[in-house]
């Protein structure tokens, strides 16, 4: 069925007016390197890394991470103490306006518990973060091989 220009217009306009706004909604970050560090298939945690930008002129707080693979998301940072590095949740992630955090080995990072699977080198998973302010964002996250540098991490849980 072909529908006339008189009719054709206004579908797309009212598309464009469904569609747009459920876009920009979901693109509340600027997420770029979203990984997760590949680890043996029985291991009982991930550690998943990402630079986050925040483009807007508020800061926002990251309050929760979520991802259907993994039983729990938590939010983590490591920190020198007393000559050591110690590794703990934290509450929220802030994130500065017009600011940038990165998620990285030794420090922030996602610590995804419990997968529900094996993952390998070159599997992805979505992964959603959630905002103080009630929004959420998925991000791809691809399985990659970890780095000789990154191995002391997480031998501690």
């Amino acid at each position: 069925m072909l529908l006339s220009r008189r009719y054709w217009q206004p579908l797309v306009a009212l598309c464009f007016l469904v569609f747009v706004p459920v876009v920009q909604a979901d693109e509340i970050l600027d997420i770029d390197d979203a990984w997760v560090a590949e680890a043996p298939p029985v291991a009982p945690v991930m550690g998943g890394y990402m630079k986050i930008e925040n483009e807007t002129n508020k800061p926002i707080s990251i309050t929760r991470a979520s991802c259907p693979d993994f039983e729990t998301v938590e939010i983590h940072e490591m920190s020198m103490s007393g000559g050591m590095m110690k590794m703990q949740e934290i509450e929220k992630l802030d994130i500065p306006a017009g600011g940038k955090v990165e998620l990285k080995p030794g420090g922030y990072h996602l610590m995804l518990i419990k997968p529900k699977k094996p993952f390998k080198k070159g599997d992805t998973m979505m992964v959603t973060l959630h905002t103080a302010d009630g929004q959420s964002q998925a991000v791809k996250m691809e399985v990659k091989e970890r780095k000789a540098s990154d191995d002391h991490q997480h031998h501690h849980h």
